[in-house]
């Protein structure tokens, strides 16, 4: 299983995700992207295309393992396995997408391009959280920079979300303040995949894999992985 994480955040929010899985027999690889897990100044010199890079090199270290391999993602990184269903379905076996991003729908969002020469970053938009104990680690503020790639990378997804066709897990926040919970709707209309599985998680809001409903995705991803994998076995019998 790749597990990609969110825009400014970094794989500590993927971690008990990824514990779970590793302990239920799964091999897991967690990248941290390109400019995360450093100051807001750093993330704001990377570009979206340097994130699907490492998240693409991450795919290639996990086939390397001769299982079949599952993509998941959190916000962000759901957008970003999204794009990689797109480019490379053929090495996954499915996906499995928490909370995914794949429009903008801040109407202020298309002048990233230009806010970013006079305001080059923005408040934190992290731990996003309804668990009032529990906080994410991201950037201490937002570079408008990197968001304006972020947008080109949704600009580039979303028309071509027909290319996906693996089998898809999806898990949305009925309360999510920041990503629009439609953005799933819209991935699945857009995909093609025939088996689509889709959970509202009324309990978690962004980040929902640290919050109330994380077990309820560590295990339902744990029993889609399962149950793709033993009917690909029964196919090749």
């Amino acid at each position: 299983m790749v597990l990609c994480h969110g825009f400014t955040s970094d794989p500590a929010s993927m971690r008990p995700w990824g514990e779970y899985l590793r302990d239920a027999g799964f091999n897991v690889v967690a990248p941290l992207l390109t400019g995360h897990g450093d100051t807001w100044q750093v993330l704001a010199k990377s570009t979206w295309q340097q994130w699907y890079a490492r998240l693409e090199q991450a795919l290639d270290e996990a086939l390397a393992m001769g299982r079949p391999v599952f993509a998941g993602g959190l916000s962000m990184g759901g957008s970003l396995s999204l794009r990689l269903a797109e480019l490379r379905g053929g090495d996954l076996s499915g996906l499995v997408l928490v909370n995914p991003a794949i429009y903008d729908d801040k109407p202020q969002g298309f002048l990233a391009p230009v806010l970013r020469f006079v305001m080059p970053s923005v408040a934190a938009i992290g731990s996003d959280l309804n668990k009032p104990d529990v906080r994410e680690q991201t950037t201490s503020r937002t570079p408008v920079a990197a968001y304006a790639s972020l947008r080109r990378l949704w600009k580039v997804t979303r028309p071509e979300l027909a290319r996906v066709t693996v089998p898809l897990r999806i898990f949305t926040s009925a309360e999510d303040h920041v990503v629009n919970p439609r953005n799933s709707a819209v991935i699945r209309a857009g995909v093609r995949s025939k088996d689509v599985e889709s959970t509202v998680l009324h309990r978690s809001f962004h980040v929902a894999t640290l919050d109330y409903d994380a077990e309820t995705i560590f295990a339902g991803s744990a029993a889609f992985m399962d149950r793709q994998v033993t009917r690909s076995r029964g196919v090749h019998d």
